[in-house]
């Protein structure tokens, strides 16, 4: 059995306060759960309960959450999803050596231009997408060869 981790915990005392739970009622809540203390909650428990608090704090309008990076993007019919779009990012970041976010997304804006004939990465379709994958994998493994060599003891 996996037990509550720190984080979680932290996260139940800001939305504990948030709410402004009073203790009797808190306490309350974790008897529901058969437990007298947040560590003693399960990881699952927790994140359940984590669950219920941030909607809760979300409906009173206490708590807004951060809308992802390219989510205004969703429902483009054959276009590239957020997730798509933010994975892109990741994996660029893995082979990019440019110091800022801004100049790897403009290296990697740069990069698929040759592969999809497409200007920003806001313009891929899912096909695109494919194609800058199988690209940025190919940068990976040919990083991972360098460095083989490199450091290959003699």
């Amino acid at each position: 059995m996996i037990l509550s981790t720190s984080k979680q915990r932290q996260l139940i005392g800001f939305f504990r306060k948030t709410l402004k739970l009073q203790d009797d009622i808190y306490r309350e809540i974790l008897t529901s759960y058969h437990v007298d203390s947040s560590k003693k909650l399960t990881y699952e428990q927790a994140s359940e309960l984590l669950n219920n608090l941030k909607n809760k704090a979300i409906s009173m309008g206490l708590y807004k959450t951060k809308p992802l990076k390219y989510d205004n993007m969703a429902a483009r019919w054959g276009m590239a999803t957020p997730k798509q779009l933010r994975y892109l990012e990741y994996l660029w970041s893995t082979v990019s050596n440019q110091p800022t976010l801004e100049l790897k997304q403009k290296a990697l804006n740069h990069f698929i231009r040759p592969i999809t004939k497409k200007d920003h990465i806001k313009f891929l379709t899912q096909n695109d997408v494919s194609m800058v994958i199988k690209a940025i994998e190919t940068m990976q493994k040919q990083q991972a060869q360098n460095k083989e060599i490199i450091y290959a003891p003699n």
